[in-house]
């Protein structure tokens, strides 16, 4: 049935987890018979908390991700085309653009010649 000891061990492991996971399932379950009325009192304030913290941990991640492109990445409106960057413009960089393109140049080729496209 076992190849060697290992697969025998391993098979010992896993029955020894089950048994314990079903222990505390079954302690859980008692516990929770025995504190009833302490859970229904405070079951929607942790799930109320546990919402909240959820969308404010959200919004930070996004918030972070737009960060992140907005920096690696420049629009161009006339093409409606994100160029994507190597490295993030400096503020001297994006003056320089932004007069290149007031003199009529476009984004790719004011970029292309930065060297700054990925």
């Amino acid at each position: 049935m076992y190849k060697n000891v290992s697969d025998l061990k391993r098979e010992v492991k896993k029955e020894q987890f089950k048994v314990k996971i079903c222990s505390k399932l079954q302690d859980f379950k008692e516990w929770t018979i025995r504190n009833r009325n302490m859970l229904i009192t405070f079951t929607p304030i942790v799930i109320g908390s546990a919402t909240t913290i959820t969308k404010v941990v959200g919004k930070h991640i996004n918030l972070r991700k737009e960060e992140s492109v907005k920096k690696l990445y420049c629009y161009d409106r006339s093409l409606g085309h994100y160029w994507r960057l190597r490295r993030e413009l400096s503020n001297k960089e994006w003056l320089d653009v932004d007069r290149r393109k007031k003199n009529g140049e476009r984004l790719a080729d004011i970029l292309s010649e930065m060297k700054v496209l990925k």
